[in-house]
Formats: structure tokens, C-alpha cells, sequence
């Protein structure tokens, strides 16, 4: 799959490459810069958030404990002022209540209680309303709508939990009741206490103490802008005592919510609420009564400014990709163009149509390019042109060696030396010597092969050699030593051939007395060398200056020959070289490149 995919984007055309390319380095940066800007400030708003809910529970909490707290003073307050008075009514009466009472009711006493209800009430304004009840079952109250549900509410259990009290000040739970409240339609948080005369203990009354939800909920400053954001209180049963949405008033929680408020002491998490919405929850215990401030703020409400910033960076991201898409477009065929233009050249080129050079029309890389491949196809028409006439070369100097090498005077020479041998019945050195002439024209012709192995050129030297030393038995001797490990290298036919006979003719005939032919080889770094000696009159200095300025005697031809065959071949850093002085005899010595094995040279 991998190396498919490889493949697909390797045979894409270079326009799309860029387009492939460039279009991910755009859109990657932006989507990345859309995500971490959404993450970060969502991180950072919910960080802000959660200091805002802790300061403002602290707050709250407080301000909730300052609420009870003054419930609880304005009882006690209230219990002085009523110590007095009561005792005025106490000293009139039985000491049970339900006894017989005065026929008529003391107005004075009721006003001055009720006046000292009122300016309590005004000094702790938390209190909604207040109701105190002498043991005598006269009732006195902050409102006179306060009075209605009396009977009901002597019959009640909370009026019994507080008339069997100690004077212990006695919390009741956030209920609507239809007794001693303002509106039976709102909640109300009742303290009950009972009043002692503070010298004898004895029972003077019982004082009620209303407080609204309306009190608690009022200090709640919602930190989200949704209705569904903000403060509740539960009390210990997991029932909402408070909150800023009334709707929740005096409803329990979920089992789930309430396990995970009940569950710590303090939380501050993030969870879900009843509609799998995420929510920041926050729960802070407080006060002595079991309570719990708890905060739920919609994580959608908080990033919503969030969401807003991506959505800008989106739209702005989208924009600059389309911008990007366009430029990478114009960009890529501004620069695919002149490629694509250098690409159907090149296809030309492959079909060998190279003389049509390429269009330059800039000087930026791409025409640097396009100047550069018509160099080189100067170069290269040169060097085909170059190699063309080589080639001829070539040919015709295997031609003009072949046809040197078939001249009729040697095949006739060596048919009369046979025909003597015949005749003075030597037939066996006669027929060695027919066997050593079709050995040679063999080799030489070779099959029309250019390159033979080492072997096979020193079999045809040892032709060649045993013939002419038959012709001239009094004029020398010769001798092959050439390593095995050179055998089998490459070299061109005929190449040690024409340096013996140059010895033979050119050195030894006219020495005028018997000399000797060494014919060896040895193996060089990258190269090997073959050398041919002889002890005859050596190359006169002006033929050697002349060898070396590259114009030798026509007598040298076949010399020259075989040097432009082997730098044909394979460079000039191969080919012959001579080492000679006047009647001391040649060294004529062939380096031509280390390969192994036959082969054609092309």
C-alpha cells in the first residue's frame, strides 16, 4: 500500500505535486492554529471561571451564613425584649396552656410586643416574618395575615418540636405551608426557639422566625448568561432548598447528581447534567446545617466566545487556504510550464531529435536549466559527431591491419617456405608451419570480433613468430612469458603482432647478426602491460622525437596504428609507449585497462 502510494505521487505530474505539497503546509498550520487557539482559550476561561465561582461561593456562603446568623440574633434579641413583657401577662394567667384566660385582651401588652417584633424586624431585615406564640396560645406577629392557619398550626409537628424543646434555637426545613407565612406559594426557611423567662426558666412562649427563599436566592450572582446557569443550595436530604431557578425549588436531585455532591467534602469537577449536557459543577459545604452551595455553569455557555474565535480563525483559515490554493496554483504552473516545455525537449531527445535546442526565456533556475541542456546538447551533437568519425577510424584501421596483415608477399613467402620444407622432405616442419598460418589468419580474422583475450592474441603471436622464425632461423630466437593471470583479459586483436614484426624488420635485419625477441607482461593497479623487446639497432633519436611530437615515418605505420586503435579504445591515458636509444636495441610496451573476459567494444 505504502510503496502504491509512492509510486501514485512519483508518476504525478510536477503541477500537482506542488499542489499536494503545498496545499497540507497551508491547511495543517491553520487547522492547527484553530484547535489550540479553541483549546487554549476554552482552557483559560474555565481556569477563570472556576477562580470566579470559588470567590463568589466564598462570598456567597458568607453572606448566607451573615442571613441565618441574623435569623438567629433577631431570636434572641427578640427573647429579652419578650421576657419582659410576657411576665406582666404571665402573672394574670394559670401556668399551663390552655388554662382560662382574661376575658378581655390586654391591647397595651399586644402593641408593645408586636412593636418589639417590628423593630427587630427592622434592624434584621433577612427576616421575612416573625410569630410568637405566649404560653397562654395568644398569638402576636410581625403582619396581621400571619394570623390565619393558627389552629393548624398549634396542631402542627413543628410548633410540638419546639414546645418540646430546651430552648435550643431549632432549624426547620425550606417548606410552602399554609400557616404563619406571607404567601403560601413561596418557600420559607423556619427557626423555632423557645422563650425562658431568664431567671426562673420558665416557659414564656414560642417565637417563629420566617425567612424567604426569596432572601437566599438574592445573593446569587450567576457567573453564566443562561437561565440554566447558577446557584442552588441543598440540604442534607439532597433537596434544593434555593435556587435562581424557582423551578427547582423543593425538588430533589438526581441520585447521580447527588451522589457526586455527597461524595466529597468540596467538588469542583467537570461532569454532565440530566440532559448529557457538559457542566462545570462546583459544591461548597457550609454553615452548621448540612447544607451545600452548589453551582452548575453549561460549558457551551462559557465557550461560547470560544467557538466564536474559531469560527472567525476558520473563516479567516478558509479564506487564506482558498488565496493558498490559488497562488499554489499559479505558482506551480508559473514554474511547471518551462519544466513541462524541458520535458517534451527531453522526449525529443529520446527520440533522438537533438537538434532543435530549448527555448530560454529567464534567467532563473529553471532557464539556468534550459541553457544548461542546450550545452549539453551541443556537447553531445559534438560528441556524437565525434564518435561517429571515431568509429570510422576504427574500421579503417582494422581494415588497413587486416589488409597489412593479408599482404601477398607474406602469405607468399610462407607458401614457399612450405613448399620448401616439402621438397626437402621436412614434411613435419611443413606441416607445422601450415598449421601455424591458418592459426594466424584465423585470430586475425577472428570472426570479424575487434576483441579477443589475451590468450588468443598470444597464441597468434606464437603463429605468427614460429613462421618468420622458420623464414629466418639464423636471424633470431623469441620467447612468451606472460603471467596465466593475464590470460583472460580483453585486448584488440592483433595489437602485439605489428610490434614484433617492427622488431623483426626495423631492428633485428638490420642488425646484421642474431638477436633476440622477449615477448612479457605484468599486471599494473587499474592496467595491464605487455612489453616487446628485442636487441637490434634501436629507433634513430630523430624517429623517436618525431614518435613523441605524434608524426612518425611511414615505416612506423604499423606502430602508430595500433597506439590509435588502443586511445580509440579506451582513452588516451592508454596506449604505447617506447623506450629506445641508437644500437642498443627497443622496448615497445602496450597498457591498455585491467578487464576481465571477452567482450565487444562498442
Amino acid at each position: 500500500m505504502r510503496d502504491g502510494t509512492g509510486n501514485w505521487f512519483r508518476n504525478q505530474r510536477i503541477q500537482n505535486k506542488i499542489i499536494f505539497i503545498y496545499f497540507p503546509l497551508v491547511f495543517i498550520p491553520l487547522l492547527l492554529l484553530g484547535v489550540l487557539s479553541y483549546q487554549i482559550n476554552t482552557e483559560a476561561i474555565i481556569a477563570k471561571t472556576k477562580k470566579n465561582m470559588q470567590d463568589e461561593s466564598r462570598l456567597i456562603t458568607t453572606r448566607i451564613d451573615t442571613i441565618v446568623a441574623n435569623a438567629e440574633s433577631f431570636a434572641n434579641n427578640a427573647m429579652l425584649d419578650l421576657n419582659k413583657e410576657v411576665e406582666l401577662k404571665a402573672s394574670e394567667t394559670p401556668d399551663e396552656l390552655g388554662g382560662s384566660q382574661p376575658l378581655s385582651e390586654d391591647h397595651a401588652l399586644r402593641s408593645r410586643i408586636e412593636n418589639k417584633l417590628d423593630f427587630a424586624q427592622l434592624i434584621f431585615r433577612e427576616v421575612e416574618s416573625a410569630v410568637f406564640v405566649d404560653r397562654y396560645g395568644n398569638v402576636y406577629t410581625t403582619d396581621a395575615e400571619l394570623t390565619q392557619g393558627t389552629a393548624e398550626a398549634l396542631d402542627s409537628a413543628m410548633f410540638r418540636e419546639v414546645q418540646a424543646s430546651n430552648g435550643i434555637m431549632k432549624w426547620f426545613p425550606m417548606e410552602r405551608r399554609d400557616y404563619w407565612v406571607m404567601n403560601k406559594e413561596k418557600a420559607v426557611l423556619t427557626v423555632g426557639k423557645k422563650i425562658l423567662d431568664t431567671e426562673t426558666m420558665d416557659t414564656l412562649g414560642y417565637l417563629f422566625v420566617n425567612v424567604s427563599e426569596k432572601t437566599l436566592s438574592s445573593v446569587y450572582h450567576p457567573v453564566g448568561p443562561s437561565p440554566a446557569t447558577g446557584y442552588y443550595i441543598a440540604d442534607e436530604r439532597g433537596v434544593v432548598i434555593s435556587s435562581s431557578d424557582e423551578s427547582r425549588i423543593l425538588q430533589p436531585l438526581e441520585s447521580e447528581r447527588k451522589a457526586e455532591i455527597y461524595s466529597e467534602n468540596a467538588v469542583l469537577k467537570e461532569t454532565k447534567d440530566a440532559n448529557g449536557s457538559k457542566v462545570l459543577l462546583m459544591a461548597t459545604p457550609f454553615g452548621q446545617t448540612g447544607w451545600k452551595l452548589v453551582n452548575e455553569v453549561a460549558l457551551r455557555d462559557l465557550t461560547r466566545e470560544s467557538r466564536q474565535v474559531s469560527r472567525i480563525i476558520l473563516i479567516v483559515g478558509g479564506l487564506c487556504l482558498l488565496f493558498a490554493l490559488v497562488g499554489a496554483i499559479v505558482l506551480s504552473r508559473a514554474i511547471a510550464t518551462p519544466i513541462i516545455s524541458l520535458a517534451k525537449h527531453v522526449g525529443r531527445i529520446r527520440d533522438e531529435n537533438i537538434d532543435r535546442p530549448v527555448e530560454v526565456n529567464s534567467r532563473d533556475e529553471i532557464g539556468i536549466l534550459g541553457s544548461g541542456l542546450n550545452i549539453m546538447l551541443g556537447r553531445v551533437n559534438d560528441l556524437l559527431v565525434k564518435v561517429k568519425e571515431e568509429q570510422q577510424l576504427k574500421r579503417e584501421y582494422e581494415f588497413a591491419l587486416v589488409q597489412n596483415q593479408i599482404k601477398p608477399h607474406f602469405f607468399y613467402n610462407t607458401l614457399d617456405l612450405i613448399y620448401v620444407l616439402c621438397k626437402s622432405g621436412e614434411n613435419e616442419e611443413a606441416g607445422k608451419a601450415t598449421k601455424a598460418l591458418a592459426d594466424f589468419y584465423r585470430i586475425a580474422l577472428s570472426n570479424g570480433k575487434e576483441i579477443i583475450t589475451v590468450r588468443e592474441e598470444a597464441r597468434n603471436l606464437e603463429s605468427y613468430l614460429y613462421i618468420q622464425s622458420a623464414r629466418y632461423s639464423d636471424l633470431f630466437d623469441f620467447g612468451i612469458d606472460i603471467p596465466s593471470e593475464l590470460l583472460n583479459c580483453a585486448i584488440p586483436k592483433l595489437t602485439l603482432q605489428p610490434l614484433v614484426e617492427n622488431a623483426i624488420y626495423h631492428g633485428l635485419k638490420e642488425k646484421g647478426s642474431f638477436g633476440h625477441i622477449r615477448v612479457t607482461g605484468w599486471r599494473g593497479i587499474d592496467r595491464i602491460v605487455l612489453s616487446v623487446s628485442d636487441d637490434g639497432v634501436g629507433f634513430p633519436q630523430e624517429e623517436l622525437d618525431r614518435w613523441r611530437d605524434g608524426k612518425p615515418e611511414n615505416n612506423s605505420f604499423g606502430l602508430k596504428s595500433v597506439d590509435e586503435r588502443i586511445k580509440l579504445y579506451f582513452g588516451d591515458r592508454f596506449g604505447l609507449r617506447i623506450r629506445s636509444a641508437a644500437g642498443e636495441g627497443s622496448e615497445v610496451t602496450v597498457e591498455i585497462p585491467l578487464t576481465n573476459g571477452e567482450r565487444e567494444h562498442v
